[in-house]
């Protein structure tokens, strides 16, 4: 995807100057930069130390020929205290520095010669809005923010809707799935896109990380930095805590249940039902080794309880108001001990049962100081999660209109449990090279499990049950939930080489993620009936009851489906998908003069498809029709061909006055996203060979069977079904 509009943005603004920052420099750490000065003019040669107080962490620094100096690759947060030290000159030291995610800090030192002996000269620092190198449009929320804004969720969504630009989850009106979010660099999308939500955790509606482990959050709408990419929306990027120096932890507990809520809305009643949510928590950080090793760990469980449905039957004189319905709580009685007593089947109760949603959350993490100029961190994090859902009432399968209704109650075991378990692991190495070189590596690797299962009973067909001409009741097997099973995976590396020069700063970089999915869509496999009247199914049950073999039903039903695996040796319709996306960028920071600096970069990627979708030559031999009225044809097997993506900008930033007290910024360019990837799996999905389907309206000739293979063919040879859907991706 594309955002196929340049962005420009501009901030002119007058304030007490201060310390500056840089958008985008990285998306896990933090930088400090600056100018060392004589009174001869710039100064050569000094050397800058960077302690980070909590952590003993430094990091050193050369100043160049033109006196500048960069330190990349280090730790948000702080304090830090920064030391310049040339022979002949007074030592200075600057403390109380606070460094923010992906931004860098100016921190310039005038020295002055040293008389007699050397003193230390102190300096505050002083907190700023400005960067001198800061182009597009960002929101930084800090560990403050984090820590003291209030999130019932306890999600990270709940921090980036400081985001100017967001409504919902939705940046500058992109789709969230256009959206790309990084945890300590490492890729955490809901990459498959299933659901509207960016954020994994959101098919079961939980957080997927703690947010008490999260350290600093960054949102980027236009950051014309070209390191950054993979996004339409935005680009999310949070860091989680490290350990320091000092044991620290926390432990904590909340609760909640209905009487935290209101029961009134101006004078309208409410009734919340009653639901109980429990959360409880736990991290720990410090040394390993003082100075060297640190380690960071979090806990955190939860879950939360609520009736599954307000519905409930009538028993029988009732008026059919608020949530009791008509169905007849003696009908469903009377169900639900045939079918148990018959067919060994239990439907489970059909009201007053609660959901439940219930989720775990773990993180380790280690930093490792090999050297001043060496930094090496590595992260697991791992969610646990699953919730029950409620039968779909979509009528693509069997009648619909199940659920939370006056009209009709199903059974508990209709309804469905998604899971949403993943894990990851990240490892990053930030290295200073000589004088005027750095390096950032980054690579890691994720896996997801969004599978759903039954919430309970076997597999059993789907029966829709009328009354009147609309559903009444509904047992069996949910109607899209058969073998419904999603798993991917992806492999992730970064790597940025950056060139320091007294006028250029070039950075050169690749990005590379290896993604995996396996997708099963089975819904029909169950196979489904529906009857228009609870006579109608006891007439055909007691008939097959009777005679098993029969071939014809002593009452017409409604409407009979099922869908089965068309392809020989397959017992469930895989739809496996393979990408390769790959970037390649180039980046000069220029220093135009002493108060403007101009960011100018390309990055190319290029989005590679595996050959893994199916052929069905009856289909490659139709033309359709595009939007013009020309004749076109599309073979099912091709997936999108592996095009280069171009993605130019360019950004200004201006010191109007030189004395940061006056600055405008802006720029323009194009940025470029993977789609979400279910759009391209349906394709292979949809392709009229990978399954067939079966339907038969007002029929006799599909009598009940408990069986759900009992009309799927004996034997398929992976010819195209009688009836199928097409899906196609145009080829570029």
């Amino acid at each position: 995807m594309k955002r196929l509009f340049t962005v420009v943005t501009l901030l002119a603004a007058i304030v007490a100057g201060g310390a500056s920052s840089l958008t985008a420099q990285g998306v896990t750490t933090s930088q400090i930069r600056g100018v060392i000065t004589s009174p001869a003019g710039p100064l050569a040669g000094a050397q800058i130390t960077a302690v980070h107080e909590p952590s003993g962490s430094r990091y050193t620094a050369t100043s160049r020929a033109d006196g500048r100096y960069s330190i990349p690759g280090m730790r948000v947060g702080g304090p830090y205290t920064v030391t310049s030290i040339a022979i002949g000159f007074e030592r200075q030291s600057r403390g109380n520095v606070f460094l923010t995610l992906g931004q860098a800090s100016d921190v310039n030192f005038g020295m002055r010669d040293a008389v007699v002996q050397l003193q230390d000269i102190t300096v505050a620092a002083q907190a700023g809005v400005f960067s001198s190198t800061r182009t597009g449009a960002a929101t930084t929320i800090s560990q403050e923010q984090i820590t003291t804004l209030p999130t019932i969720n306890r999600s990270i969504n709940d921090l980036t809707r400081l985001t100017p630009q967001v409504r919902g989850q939705n940046f500058v009106g992109a789709d969230s799935r256009l959206n790309n979010i990084t945890i300590d660099g490492s890729y955490f999308n809901n990459s498959f896109g299933l659901g509207s939500g960016a954020t994994p955790g959101g098919r079961t509606g939980v957080a997927p990380i703690s947010i008490d482990a999260i350290e600093q959050v960054q949102v980027n709408i236009a950051p014309y930095d070209v390191r950054q990419g993979n996004f339409v929306g935005a680009g999310i990027n949070a860091v989680t805590k490290s350990g320091t120096n000092s044991f620290e932890g926390s432990l904590y507990y909340q609760y909640r249940n209905e009487s935290f809520v209101g029961k009134q809305a101006g004078p309208v009643p409410f009734n919340p039902g009653t639901f109980k949510f429990d959360n409880i928590g736990a991290r720990l950080g410090g040394p390993i080794i003082k100075d060297k090793l640190f380690f960071f760990g979090s806990f955190e469980s939860d879950a939360i309880t609520e009736p599954g449905t307000l519905f409930t039957a009538n028993t029988g004189g009732q008026t059919v108001e608020g949530t009791t319905t008509r169905v007849l709580k003696s009908d469903l009685d009377e169900l639900s001990n045939f079918l148990s007593t018959n067919f060994g089947y239990e439907t489970g109760a059909y009201e007053g049962y609660d959901h439940e949603t219930p989720s775990k959350r773990y993180l380790a993490r280690l930093d490792w100081n090999i050297n001043d100029r060496n930094k090496f961190q590595i992260r697991y994090n791992k969610l646990d999660s699953k919730t029950d859902v409620l039968a779909s009432s979509s009528s693509s399968l069997g009648f619909g209109n199940r659920s939370n209704r006056l009209d009709a109650i199903a059974f508990q075991n209709t309804n469905y449990q998604i899971l949403e378990n993943l894990w990851s692991v990240v490892g990053e190495l930030n290295s200073q090279i000589g004088p005027n070189m750095a390096n950032q590596v980054i690579a890691g690797y994720n896996t997801t499990d969004e599978s759903r299962t039954t919430r309970g009973g076997a597999f059993f067909p789907l029966v829709d049950i009328l009354k009147d001409g609309r559903t009444y009741t509904s047992f069996g097997y949910e109607p899209f939930t058969p073998n419904n099973e999603l798993r991917y995976n992806s492999y992730q590396f970064q790597n940025n080489f950056t060139i320091y020069g007294n006028r250029h700063d070039l950075t050169f970089g690749v990005s590379v993620e290896r993604y995996e999915s396996e997708n099963v869509f089975f819904p029909g496999s169950q196979s489904a009936y529906v009857y228009n009247s609870l006579e109608d199914f006891y007439e055909d049950a007691n008939g097959f009851l009777a005679n098993p073999n029969r071939t014809t039903s002593p009452v017409e039903l409604n409407r009979f489906q099922v869908r089965y695996s068309n392809i020989p040796g397959l017992d469930k319709p895989v739809q496996p998908l393979e990408v390769l996306y790959a970037g390649l960028y180039i980046q000069d920071i220029w220093r135009a003069t002493d108060n403007l600096e101009v960011t100018a970069g390309i990055r190319a990627d290029r989005p590679s498809f595996g050959e893994t979708g199916f052929v069905n030559a009856e289909a490659n031999g139709y033309t359709f029709r595009n939007a013009a009225g020309e004749g076109v044809q599309y073979r099912t097997e091709n997936l999108p061909n592996a095009n280069v993506i171009f993605s130019p900008r360019l950004g200004f930033n201006w010191d109007v006055k030189g004395d940061r007290s006056t600055q405008i910024r802006g720029g323009t360019g194009v940025f470029s996203g993977r789609p979400a990837y279910v759009w391209i799996s349906n394709q292979i999905g949809e392709n009229g060979t990978l399954s067939g389907f079966d339907r038969f309206d007002e029929t006799l000739v599909r009598p009940f069977n408990p069986d759900p293979d009992a009309y799927k063919p004996a034997s398929v040879d992976g010819s195209p079904a009688q009836s199928y859907g097409l899906a196609f991706t145009e080829p570029d």
